[in-house]
């Protein structure tokens, strides 16, 4: 990954809003990667390596299911509390609703 990809995924990540979440995907597209590419993959790449140094949201990414990918005992209650209080909704089954997805349209 070049410093620009990276770069790109950085901004993407600090463009999702307050009480909105994006996937993993989402940030990639956004970021210029095409499907398929691996895109997905480095924009956890950035989040692991990156989200304190960079103060970057990264309670609001989730997989494009809604579910949240860290596992109990390792964020995930943490992730859940924060988008919580963002404002962000579940449902019955612990999924991020649709309707907090940002950028759907892009």
């Amino acid at each position: 990954m070049t410093r620009e990809q990276t770069r790109r995924i950085l901004d993407a990540l600090r463009a999702v809003p307050t009480g909105r979440v994006a996937s993993y995907g989402q940030i990639a597209l956004i970021a210029g990667h095409p499907l398929g590419a691996g895109g997905a993959r480095d924009v956890v790449r950035v989040l692991f390596s990156m989200s304190e140094k960079e103060n970057l949201p990264w309670w609001r990414i989730v997989r494009k299911d809604g579910s949240i990918a860290l596992s109990p005992g390792n964020g995930a209650e943490l992730q859940r509390t924060i988008l919580l209080r963002e404002g962000v909704g579940f449902d019955a089954s612990g999924k991020v609703t649709e309707a907090c997805f940002w950028a759907l349209n892009k």
